[in-house]
């Protein structure tokens, strides 16, 4: 029996897992877009929040509570746009080191079988950040238009409350929701100046920290808010038409690394098809397992190192 038949199977077996799992996460966000459509066509009921759905793990839910985890949890979710419960996230979590830990156990041994728990409790958090990173670089996409207008309202007569009802009316998500969740703050009392600041902290862009605190400080003092939101849509636009161009101009760079990080992992899935006997040393001897590792982090900090020479703060 060919030895690589093994961890080949175990390896699949966790990508699956891991897809699954990715694929499950983003299945929120595509619901949302066809309610959407259909709430536009009239013939939807309004989507269920969270807190409306029963918690099939009440037990993880009390543990999570207990362990004052709950309510962090619960706001990475609502970063990433997920309409899961803790305890839900929780326990796929948990299913995910049980199979990835087996089949680790199973095809190489203990050694195997810590690295698949390793992974098993790093792909969930590195889901959430893709998720995350995703719908800020919407929301940044978004925001020059919904100052612009919150301006235009503001040029028009309207308040401060019925602009953002406007941004929540006529925008598209994630902007519309983050704003209709200010809005019905307002709705129970909350100040709209708290509500502000409660969006800033949901929504961590640098861009909407200026807004907000120009909103803030013409509720204190005055002036024209129209002009400033103005101004700061503009640079927002610009700062975009920058990134745009870097983008363009790193794309070489940013492709290089990947062949690069990809190359070797290629070459040892190749040679181990081809000549088994001859990538063996690497996996049956002590100096192969330094060798191993050794390469898997020279590999992981050129890839940092790549990554920060092709990154540009604006």
């Amino acid at each position: 029996m060919n030895p690589w038949i093994i961890p080949a199977l175990a390896f699949t077996a966790a990508a699956f897992l891991v897809g699954g799992l990715f694929y499950a996460l983003t299945t929120s966000e595509r619901r949302l877009g066809r309610r959407l459509e259909e709430i536009k066509q009239g013939d939807a009921p309004p989507r269920r929040k969270r807190e409306e759905r029963p918690d099939h793990f009440p037990t993880l839910t009390a543990a999570l509570q207990r362990a004052g985890r709950h309510s962090a949890i619960e706001q990475y979710l609502d970063r990433a746009g997920l309409n899961w419960r803790p305890s839900e996230l929780t326990a796929a979590g948990l299913l995910l080191v049980v199979v990835l830990g087996g089949l680790g156990w199973l095809a190489l041994g203990p050694l195997a079988a810590a690295g698949g728990i390793v992974v098993a409790v790093v792909a969930p958090l590195l889901v959430l950040k893709a998720l995350e990173a995703r719908r800020l670089r919407q929301f940044d996409q978004q925001l020059a238009d919904a100052l612009m207008l919150i301006s235009s309202s503001l040029r028009s007569g309207y308040g401060i409350l019925r602009a953002v009802q406007a941004v929540r009316d006529e925008m598209q998500p994630p902007i519309s929701l983050e704003f209709g969740k200010t809005l019905d703050e307002t709705n129970v009392g909350v100040p709209i100046s708290e509500a502000l600041v409660h969006l800033a902290e949901r929504v961590r862009l640098p861009d909407l920290d200026i807004a907000v605190t120009a909103i803030l400080i013409q509720l204190e003092v005055g002036g024209n808010l129209a002009e400033v939101l103005e101004i700061v849509a503009g640079t927002v636009r610009e700062r975009h038409r920058l990134r745009a161009e870097m983008d363009t101009l790193t794309a070489e760079g940013r492709l290089s690394g990947v062949i690069l990080f990809a190359l070797p992992l290629g070459m040892a899935v190749i040679l181990g098809v081809l000549n088994p006997a001859y990538m063996s040393a690497l996996f049956k001897t002590g100096l192969g397992h330094f060798l191993i590792g050794l390469g898997a982090a020279m590999q992981i900090v050129g890839g940092l190192v790549i990554h920060r020479m092709l990154r540009f703060d604006f």
